[in-house]
C-alpha cells in the first residue's frame, strides 16, 4: 500500500524531528505507531535516517583541527534542512531505524576508514582452512577494511568493530568492507546482530539485507543469486538484480530467493532452517585483559582507590580546601562518583600508558546541559613518548568547536589528528564512553581510535591536524600518569578543566571487543572467562 501525499508529509515531519533531536513524547509515539503497523512507513523511516547520517559523514570528512592553545571562537551551529537531505542524498547507503517503542535512538551511520585500518577481528574458529594463497588467518588477527576472506573449509566467526558478528561457512568468499557492513561472493553466512549493531547490512549482487536488530542467514551461490532466511527479528531485504523491485520486511521464520529473474520462494526453506537454527560449535579466541577499575565508591577523602588488587594506581584529588574536597563527590550512575566543577582535577601513576601498547579508556560521564565551551576540556589524559605522536598527550573530551562535528559529541585529540564522535554527551545524563587507542610503533600505519557511546561505535575515522612542535620527552611529571579532569601541556596539568562528573573508570591495555564494553556498560565488569586483574 503506497503511502498519500498528506501521510508523506506526517513522516517528513516525524523523521525531520528525529534527525533534529526535537521528537516529543507525542511524535515518538506517533511514529512508533506507524513503524508498527506500515512497511511502506518502514522503508520510508530506514532511507531518511539513511539520508542524514550520510550528509553527517559527508562533513565528517572535513573537518580540520583547531591549532593547539588557541581559545576557538564560538560559531553558530548551522542546522542542515532534512527537507534538503532527502531530496539531494537519494543514492546515500541505508541505515536501518529502530523501534522508538523499545526507547532506543536511530542508528548513525560511521564515517569511512582510511584503507589498512582494522574494521573487525577473527574471534572464533573451528576446523577452518584458509584457501590456497589467501593470506594466513588465526584467531585474534585483525580484518582490514577492504580485506576479502576465503575460506575453504569449516567455520570462521568475524566479529565487526559495529558488534555485529559474522560466521562463515566455508567454502566461503566475504568482502569485509567496513565495520557496519560486507559483500557475500559466494557461500553461506549466519549473521547476529545485537542492538547496537542495528543497520549492519550483507549484501550479494542480488540482494542487499539492512538489520533491524536479528540472526539471519546468507546462501550465496556465486552465480547471482542468493538466499535470505531470517532466524529471530527481522530484516530489510532489497533486491539488486531487477529495477524498482520494493524492498521486502522479512520476520522470523520467513525466506526469500532473490535471482536476476526475481524474488521467489526457497524451496527448500524447512531443511535449511532446521539446519541453521542448530548453534554452531566454535573454537573462541579470548586473549587476557590486564586493566584497572576506579570505582569512585569512597565516601570522601582525596585519594581515589583503584581495584583491591590495584592499590599501586591509585589517583590523588587535587583540591584547594575542605569545601572543594567535600564538593568533588556525588552520587554516580552506580554509587559515588567524582565531580569535577572546573578546578578540580585529579591523577594516578599508571606504568606504561606512555608507550605504544594499545589502550581502551572507558567510564560514565555526565555532562550539564548548561556547559560552556570552556567547560569542554579533558576528562581524561595522559602524555606520551611515541615519536609518531611528537610525544604530544591524548586527550578525551567533549567536541566544543561545531565546526569540527557535533557539539558535545566525544572526542579523543592526540599529536597529529582527532577523532569526533556523533552523539552529543551534554545533555545533563550519564551516558558510557568507551575509546580504544593504538597507536603502534611503526611510523608508517595510522593510529587507530575507535569511539563508542553507550555502546554503539560512533567514529574511527582520524581527521589529520596540524603537526605541532613535539612535546618534551621523558617529562617527568607527564611520564606513565592518567590525569582527570584537566588539559595537559608541557610540565603538568594547565587551568583548562572539565567541568561535569566521571564514573566508573576502566583502563584496560589492549583494544576491547564490542561485546566487552557492552559488558562494562551493562555489568560494570569484563567477561570473566577474559578476566586478568593485575595490570
Amino acid at each position: 500500500m503506497k503511502l498519500t501525499d498528506a501521510e508523506i508529509l506526517e513522516l517528513n515531519e516525524l523523521c525531520g524531528a528525529v534527525v533534529d533531536g526535537t521528537l516529543t513524547d507525542a511524535q515518538k509515539e506517533r511514529l512508533s505507531r506507524w513503524l508498527k503497523t506500515s512497511v511502506e512507513a518502514r522503508r520510508f523511516y530506514v532511507r531518511a535516517l539513511g539520508q542524514s547520517a550520510s550528509l553527517h559523514t559527508y562533513a565528517s570528512e572535513i573537518h580540520a583541527e583547531a591549532p593547539d592553545g588557541v581559545a576557538p571562537v564560538a560559531r553558530p551551529v548551522i542546522r542542515v534542512s532534512w527537507w534538503w537531505v532527502a531530496s539531494s542524498l537519494a543514492a546515500a547507503c541505508v541505515v536501518v531505524a529502530v523501534w522508538l517503542a523499545a526507547g532506543r535512538t536511530p542508528p548513525v551511520a560511521p564515517a569511512a576508514l582510511p584503507a589498512g585500518d582494522s574494521v573487525a577481528r577473527i574471534t572464533a574458529a573451528k576446523d577452518s582452512r584458509w584457501a590456497d594463497g589467501a593470506v594466513a588467518i588465526h584467531p585474534g588477527d585483525h580484518v582490514r577494511k577492504g580485506q576479502r576472506l576465503e575460506l575453504d573449509t569449516g567455520l570462521a566467526e568475524i566479529t565487526f568493530d559495529s558488534g555485529a558478528r559474522v560466521v562463515l561457512v566455508g567454502p566461503a568468499s566475504l568482502d569485509v568492507n567496513s565495520a557496519w557492513d560486507g559483500t557475500l561472493r559466494h557461500g553461506t553466512l549466519k549473521a547476529t546482530v545485537p542492538p547496537q549493531a542495528i543497520g549492519f547490512r550483507i549484501s550479494n549482487p542480488a540482494v542487499e539485507v539492512v538489520d533491524l536488530g536479528t540472526e539471519f542467514t546468507m546462501i550465496a551461490d556465486g552465480q547471482g543469486a542468493a538466499d535470505v532466511l531470517v532466524l529471530k527479528g527481522e530484516v530489510e531485504a532489497a533486491p539488486r538484480a531487477v529495477v524498482d523491485e520494493d524492498s521486502i520486511l522479512l520476520r522470523a521464520k520467513e525466506s526469500r530467493r532473490f535471482a536476476a529473474d526475481g524474488v521467489s520462494e526457497v524451496s527448500d526453506s524447512e531443511q535449511k532452517f532446521a539446519r541453521f537454527t542448530q548453534p554452531l560449535t566454535l573454537d573462541r579466541f579470548a586473549p587476557a585483559i590486564h586493566y584497572v577499575h576506579w570505582s569512585f565508591d569512597e565516601a570522601g577523602g582525596g585519594v581515589l582507590r583503584a581495584g583491591p588488587a590495584q592499590r599501586g594506581y591509585d589517583a590523588q584529588l587535587a583540591v584547594s580546601d575542605a569545601a572543594e574536597l567535600a564538593a568533588s563527590r556525588t552520587a554516580g550512575h552506580r554509587g559515588r562518583a567524582v565531580h569535577f566543577d572546573g578546578r578540580v582535577y585529579a591523577k594516578a601513576k599508571f606504568p606504561g600508558i606512555s608507550g605504544s601498547a594499545p589502550r581502551t579508556v572507558a567510564f560514565w560521564v555526565r555532562v550539564p546541559e548548561d556547559a560552556q565551551l570552556s567547560d569542554a576540556f579533558t576528562m581524561v589524559a595522559w602524555g606520551t613518548n611515541v615519536p609518531k605522536l611528537r610525544s604530544r598527550p591524548v586527550h578525551i573530551n567533549w567536541n566544543r568547536n561545531p565546526a569540527e562535528g557535533p557539539l558535545g559529541a566525544l572526542r579523543t585529540d592526540f599529536g597529529g589528528g582527532s577523532v569526533t564522535g556523533t552523539t552529543s554527551l551534554r545533555d545533563g545524563r550519564w551516558h558510557h564512553a568507551a575509546v580504544s587507542f593504538a597507536p603502534g610503533d611503526d611510523p608508517d600505519t595510522p593510529v587507530q581510535v575507535k569511539l563508542y557511546v553507550d555502546g554503539k561505535l560512533e567514529s574511527s575515522t582520524v581527521t589529520p591536524g596540524k603537526i605541532h612542535a613535539p612535546a618534551g620527552r621523558d617529562d617527568p611529571a607527564l611520564t606513565d600518569f592518567v590525569w582527570l579532569g584537566c588539559r595537559i601541556g608541557n610540565g603538568g596539568p594547565r587551568q583548562d578543566r572539565f567541568r561535569g562528573d566521571i564514573d566508573d573508570l576502566f583502563i584496560a591495555d589492549r583494544g576491547l571487543e564490542p561485546n566487552e564494553i557492552v559488558a562494562l556498560m551493562n555489568d560494570n565488569r569484563l567477561p570473566v572467562s577474559a578476566l586478568v586483574s593485575n595490570p
